[in-house]
């Protein structure tokens, strides 16, 4: 029997069950794990939904989670507080917990983008990438590479090979395309959690001795993708005291920016 994996088991891994008006139940596996602990995109992917089945609008627009402890695999709770419902918009937090604990708090705007009209400006291009054939794999390691990647098709730039350690370090900067293994349509459940699977860009510039856990992540959508993989950057232009940010832009296969995130980690080094 061959084993579910990519889109169809990232439907399955983050369904949700209503337990009651307010509060949903999920059941996290291990398969979206960093480190033993579930990947934060993962975690705000499966909150989206929750909010998705339960408020008017069901597309979302902007979420921000602030991750206060592990979620590890098994059974969460997710408790939602509506808080506004306007015509284009529906506001709502939820409270993300697993063992009677908060782990993680989110807020966020669904709209429906289908509806959606006003003015479009775009000051920006698309960036421009090598072509897909051209670029390359992330080699797995079995104990070293987080096994969220057995899960998605991620080809790098050549010039972001932050693995090879024979090169001469470049800019905390990475470009990557992505898409389902299986070729699926990319919704918009599935560019949260892309948003928050790129490798850290800080890698490209010191090497990839550390880890660099999310204290908190925002993520803005802006429309469907078209079909194609997603072309995307991930960049860190400041570190200050060991806190750092991470930017990155994904953008679709007809040079539309489909999403934005932006999040606040702590790099931790070994100690020496």
């Amino acid at each position: 029997m061959t084993q579910e994996i990519g889109y169809p088991k990232f439907l399955r891994d983050t369904a949700v069950n209503k337990v009651n008006e307010n509060t949903w139940e999920a059941e996290l596996t291990d398969d979206w794990n960093i480190g033993g602990v579930a990947n934060g995109g993962y975690s705000m992917a499966t909150a989206a939904r929750a909010l998705s089945e339960s408020l008017e609008h069901k597309d979302p627009l902007s979420i921000t989670g602030h991750y206060l402890s592990r979620v590890e695999p098994g059974k969460a709770l997710l408790q939602i507080e509506k808080l506004n419902m306007g015509r284009s918009v529906s506001t709502a937090l939820l409270k993300f917990t697993q063992g009677g604990e908060e782990r993680i708090r989110f807020t966020s705007c669904f709209t429906d983008f289908s509806k959606a009209k006003g003015d479009t400006l775009r000051e920006v291009e698309a960036p421009n990438f090598p072509p897909i054939e051209d670029c390359v794999d992330m080699p797995y390691k079995e104990g070293f590479t987080p096994v969220l990647e057995k899960q998605i098709d991620r080809k790098f730039a050549p010039y972001s090979d932050w693995w090879n350690e024979e090169r001469p370090r470049a800019r905390a900067s990475l470009d990557a395309y992505y898409a389902w293994p299986g070729g699926e349509a990319i919704d918009l459940f599935s560019v949260i959690f892309f948003l928050d699977t790129m490798s850290p860009p800080i890698f490209n510039r010191l090497g990839s001795r550390g880890w660099v856990p999310s204290l908190e992540l925002t993520v803005h959508l802006k429309q469907l993708p078209c079909p194609g993989p997603l072309r995307m950057r991930g960049k860190t232009d400041f570190i200050t005291s060991g806190f750092l940010e991470e930017d990155d832009e994904i953008w679709d296969s007809k040079g539309n920016l489909i999403g934005q995130a932006r999040q606040m980690a702590k790099l931790r080094r070994p100690k020496s």
